[in-house]
């Protein structure tokens, strides 16, 4: 396993040629499987919300987005969120001092989707609309303990108008791409799947 420092050394090499990364065990396995917990309970308890789709009047329809959503603070004093929220920050510090990237926030929520549930072909970052602008680079981090390439649920990247990757939810993988630049969707799993789902943040727009 890869210190942190090697981790961050070899995202920002794969962004800077590629446009996207792909990182194994970004966080401990231990921190991973409360994270998965805290979501859990989150969910059952109905704490969280349907997630809404939409460039300008934003709605529920599972057809198109299936995932329900909790949205994290910093001022959360638990400690495996607060040890989340701090690798984040320094892979921000590293975006800033070795991309220029000039992002100065990150917003992030649990996301939960049931068995079947997807996420249609979209953009991170609209033309247009209150926050969405000002999403530089999407991450998500994947909570999924012993995830089989039998139980789908892949992130489905498209590279270009001819080609895809499909990325595996599996436990401590991260995943990172450019907002404006690399359509994707997730597709249907046979199993629950729970993620970290954020995005780094310029300052021209409002955090939602």
């Amino acid at each position: 396993m890869l210190n942190f420092n090697a981790q961050l050394a070899n995202i920002i090499d794969d962004l800077s040629e590629n446009g996207y990364a792909v990182c194994e065990n970004f966080l401990p396995a231990t921190t991973i499987k409360a994270l998965a917990d805290n979501a859990q309970d989150y969910y059952l308890n109905n704490k969280m919300s349907a997630a809404k789709t939409g460039k300008n009047t934003l709605a529920h329809n599972a057809n198109i987005r299936g995932d329900c959503i909790y949205w994290l603070s910093e001022d959360d004093l638990n400690p495996d969120t607060k040890a989340y929220f701090d690798q984040m920050h320094a892979l921000k510090q590293a975006l800033n001092t070795q991309l220029l990237m000039n992002v100065h926030a990150f917003e992030t929520h649990f996301a939960v989707y049931p068995v079947n549930g997807l996420y249609q072909k979209h953009l991170d970052q609209f033309n247009a609309g209150v926050g969405l602008q000002s999403r530089q680079l999407s991450s998500i981090l994947y909570l999924n303990a012993d995830w089989k390439a039998s139980n789908g649920g892949a992130l489905r990247l498209y590279l270009n108008a001819d080609s895809s990757i499909d990325v595996l939810p599996n436990a401590g993988r991260l995943v990172l791409f450019l907002s404006n630049t690399f359509w994707h969707e997730v597709l249907p799993a046979n199993r629950e799947r729970i993620s970290l789902t954020g995005w780094f943040k310029t300052r021209s727009n409002q955090l939602l």
